[in-house]
């Protein structure tokens, strides 16, 4: 039986810690030292999980080596990488799940900004999933001019492989470590998908709401086309000029194209069809009013987060993932995309510490109790035996009935009275017939 020294409180450098018997080997100065049971030593395992998040998991280990001297395989490296990625997301699960504050209380000075979309990654087997990001960050608002746009800048990012809906809470931490909110004022650029509607509803239903502005553009060619498929003749810059009048003017001139329009031109489906778009995203068209607010109106945020985030490193050439794999990869990549690694690692050795401590009692108390158990059996196998009672004395059986000795209603002796018998009976083989 091995015992073990577990502390109770206290630690080496503070004060004397006291110790209680388990059943492993474990001491604190491991916990101080954020050991992990690994062979690497601390910094060599966040290097480890530094690299593989970045590189393919065989330029890794190879460049391990070279920068450290530490040999070590590429599935060592994937594993190493994908269990830091996971006790992060756990982490940031964590945090979504915490209380949010009150909304109601705008506090930040600066306006904010978030733009969400999707990607795809290509799993193993040959199949895609769709991958969501959100990017957030700040805004200088200011008066655009055409040279010098509005632009976001201190941008963080967080993508999970998962719903919309469950998209939604889990990114309800780093929302609120953003301060979206609390903001004063926030705005949303966005393709204009159903599902994003739902996350600004859910985040900051107050948001400016912005149609980005390539996926106006492209709307607009699609329109331009119909018309001259249904017989409408433009002159060859009319997409250009188009787009031109939406941004300093609005979507009012394009849409009394329609209201000038035949019947029998109007009547396309193609041409009804992105009028009818057009008509339903009129609040979120308003460029030139955008623009005077000092907002951004596009999604370059997100876009370059589907590059940088997943398709950088998710996304490289014979590259397919387990579907498990997916998000702890996702997380460490938000955390490196968002210059946020070292308090990031922070939080996974002390997640890696908590589920191990957990571990370890969780252990100790299975064998504490094997040992209870073993010893209560010993104790009755050893212990004095008692005389057991005898067994009960089976009852008399009753006696048969006798017939009567006496004649009914006399005083007589019958026949079978006691005095009639003889002392001696003879056997039946001898008695006479």
């Amino acid at each position: 039986m091995f015992l073990s020294l577990q502390p109770v409180w206290g630690s080496v450098n503070s004060s004397p810690a006291q110790y209680t018997i388990g059943a492993n080997i474990f001491f604190p100065l491991d916990d101080e030292l954020a050991l992990t049971g690994s062979r690497l030593t601390p910094k060599q395992q966040e290097h480890l999980a530094h690299l593989g998040s970045c590189l393919p998991f065989a330029c890794a280990a190879r460049m391990l080596e070279k920068l450290l001297g530490v040999q070590i395989s590429e599935p060592t490296v994937r594993r190493g990488t994908e269990r830091a990625g996971a006790r992060y997301e756990e982490v940031q699960t964590a945090q979504s799940q915490q209380d949010l504050p009150d909304a109601s209380q705008k506090q930040g000075k600066e306006p904010m900004i978030f733009s969400t979309d999707g990607a795809y990654v290509p799993l193993v087997g040959g199949g895609w999933t769709e991958v969501r990001t959100v990017a957030i960050g700040h805004v200088q608002q200011k008066p655009c001019s055409g040279a010098n746009p509005a632009q976001a800048r201190e941008l963080s990012y967080f993508s999970r492989m998962t719903d919309a809906q469950t998209f939604g809470d889990l990114a309800q931490g780093e929302m609120h470590r953003r301060g979206i909110s609390q903001a004063r004022q926030v705005s949303a650029v966005t393709d204009g998908a159903p599902w994003i509607q739902g996350f600004i509803d859910l985040h900051r239903q107050d948001a400016v709401r912005i149609l980005d502005f390539a996926h106006a553009a492209e709307h607009v060619g699609l329109l331009v086309e119909a018309f001259q498929q249904a017989g409408v003749r433009f002159p060859e810059d009319v997409v250009k000029r188009s787009l031109h009048v939406l941004k300093h003017r609005g979507p009012s001139i394009l849409l009394r194209w329609g209201d000038c329009l035949s019947e029998a031109i109007s009547a396309q489906e193609a041409v009804q069809t992105h009028l009818d778009y057009f008509r339903k995203r009129l609040p979120l068209l308003d460029y030139p009013g955008f623009r005077r607010q000092g907002w951004p109106i596009g999604s370059g945020m997100v876009e370059s987060a589907n590059k940088l985030v997943v398709q950088a490193r998710l996304k490289g050439a014979g590259m397919h993932w387990q579907p498990s794999h997916v998000n702890p990869m996702l997380a460490l990549r938000g955390a490196i995309c968002s210059g946020r690694w070292d308090e990031a690692w922070r939080q996974i050795v002390h997640q890696e510490q908590t589920l191990r401590t957990t571990a370890r009692r969780e252990q100790a108390q299975h064998r504490c109790q094997a040992l209870v158990s073993s010893t209560l059996l010993l104790l009755l196998r050893f212990r004095s035996p008692t005389a057991s009672p005898p067994p009960p004395l089976p009852s008399p059986l009753p006696r048969p009935a006798h017939p009567t000795a006496t004649l009914p209603g006399s005083s007589c002796p019958s026949a079978h009275h006691p005095w009639k018998r003889g002392l001696f009976r003879r056997p039946p083989s001898l008695a006479k017939t």
